[in-house]
């Protein structure tokens, strides 16, 4: 594959794609910049409260089976 430092195309007639975005220090890439670390941040939050979801549901389960055989050791007795 034949690469070209420009916008141009290649011998098949494909765009050649841009690996890294250019660098700009306008207020433009200041503004998308927080609203990625917004995004990534929310998606955090969301795998953590997940997780979290999940091993409540876990405990309620481990709770509910000892509370089942608390009940039956009392009705055993």
């Amino acid at each position: 594959m034949m690469l070209m430092t420009d916008n141009s195309v290649d011998m098949n007639n494909s765009a050649i794609a841009v690996c890294e975005p250019p660098v700009s220090h306008e207020p433009a890439d200041a503004e998308y910049q927080a609203r990625l670390l917004k995004v990534m941040k929310s998606l955090y939050q969301v795998d953590q409260q997940a997780k979290f979801l999940h091993l409540q549901a876990e405990t309620d389960s481990l709770l509910g089976q000892l509370q089942a055989l608390k009940g039956q050791r009392d009705s055993s007795i």
